[in-house]
C-alpha cells in the first residue's frame, strides 16, 4: 500500500503547536491552509500543546490572531492533562505549583487545593520567571515526601532564533538536587494518549499526532496503533532519525505538504 494512502483513515488530526503550526509569532508557510483543507473535508482536527507557560485561553488568542477563528473546545493543552489526573486520583491532596500564573490559575480554577507550604504534590510546569526561591522550596517539599510530577517532559522549546530551556531542563534540575525523577504528563505519556482517546471517542488508529519532535509528538504513537507524522519545521532534522528507536509513520517537511498530500489521496 502506498504510504499515504494511511492518510484516508484519520478521523482527527492532533496538531502541535510551537514548530508545527507557528514559530514563536511566525505563522509557518502553509499552516492556515492546511487547517482550512480540513475544514473543507470535514476532518476533524485538535490542537495539542505540551506548552505550559500559558492556557489553553491565550493559545486560542493566539491562533485567531494569527488569522484562523480558533474554537475554543479545539485547544487542548498538558495543563487540562494533569489537572484531569489530579482531581481522579489524588482530589483531596494539597499541591505547590512551580509555574507562571497561567499555569496556577488553571488549577485554581478546576478546584485543585494549591498551596505554598507543606503539599503532598509539587508540579513542576514550563516556568519562564522562574525564581530560586520556589525551586529551592520544590526540592524541600519533594525530599520531605511530595509526590513530585512534571507537566511535560520538553527540554527545550523552539523560537524564532533557536531555543530556551522548557520544563524538562527545569525538571532536570530538581531531580539533580534530590535524586527523584518526575513522573510526566502531557506527550509523549499515556496519561495525555488516554484523554485524548476520551475527549475524541475515537480509536488510537483513527487519530494521527503531528509535530516536530521525535521525543514527544512522535514519541505517543510508540506500542500503540495511533499515526504519527512528523514535520521537518521544528526541533527535528532529518538526520536526527539515524538510530532513532522512535520513528514516524510519515514525514513532511511541513504541514504544507501534508495538505498537498491530502488532497492527492482524499
Amino acid at each position: 500500500m502506498d504510504n499515504l494512502q494511511v492518510l484516508k483513515q484519520i478521523k482527527c488530526f492532533i496538531l502541535d503547536l510551537d514548530g508545527t503550526v507557528y514559530l514563536g509569532k511566525k505563522v509557518l508557510d502553509g499552516s492556515m491552509d492546511f487547517l482550512e483543507i480540513l475544514g473543507e473535508k470535514n476532518i476533524q482536527f485538535k490542537f495539542f500543546t505540551n506548552n505550559s507557560s500559558k492556557n489553553a485561553k491565550f493559545y486560542v488568542k493566539k491562533i485567531r490572531s494569527m488569522g484562523y477563528a480558533a474554537k475554543d473546545d479545539m485547544m487542548l493543552i498538558s495543563n487540562q492533562v494533569i489537572i484531569n489526573h489530579i482531581q481522579n486520583t489524588m482530589q483531596d491532596k494539597k499541591v505547590f505549583v512551580l509555574g507562571n500564573e497561567y499555569l496556577k490559575s488553571d488549577f485554581i480554577y478546576a478546584d485543585i487545593n494549591v498551596v505554598e507550604e507543606d503539599p503532598d504534590v509539587v508540579v513542576v510546569g514550563f516556568d519562564t520567571s522562574l525564581v530560586y526561591e520556589n525551586v529551592s522550596k520544590a526540592c524541600k517539599f519533594i525530599r520531605n515526601g511530595a509526590v513530585f510530577l512534571g507537566v511535560h517532559p520538553d527540554f527545550n522549546c523552539p523560537i524564532e532564533n533557536g531555543f530556551i530551556p522548557d520544563c524538562g531542563s527545569i525538571c532536570a534540575m530538581i531531580t539533580a538536587s534530590t535524586g527523584v525523577k518526575p513522573e510526566y504528563f502531557g506527550k509523549p505519556s499515556i496519561h495525555t494518549l488516554q484523554y485524548i482517546l476520551n475527549h475524541t471517542g475515537l480509536k488510537a488508529e483513527e487519530i494521527a499526532f503531528v509535530g516536530d519532535r521525535l521525543y514527544t509528538d512522535i514519541a505517543i504513537g510508540q506500542g500503540n496503533d495511533a499515526i504519527t507524522i512528523l514535520v521537518l519545521s521544528g526541533e527535528t532534522k532529518l538526520q536526527d532519525l539515524q538510530g532513532s528507536d522512535i520513528q514516524p509513520t510519515l514525514i513532511f517537511d511541513s504541514l504544507k505538504e501534508v495538505k498537498n498530500a491530502l488532497q492527492e489521496v482524499c
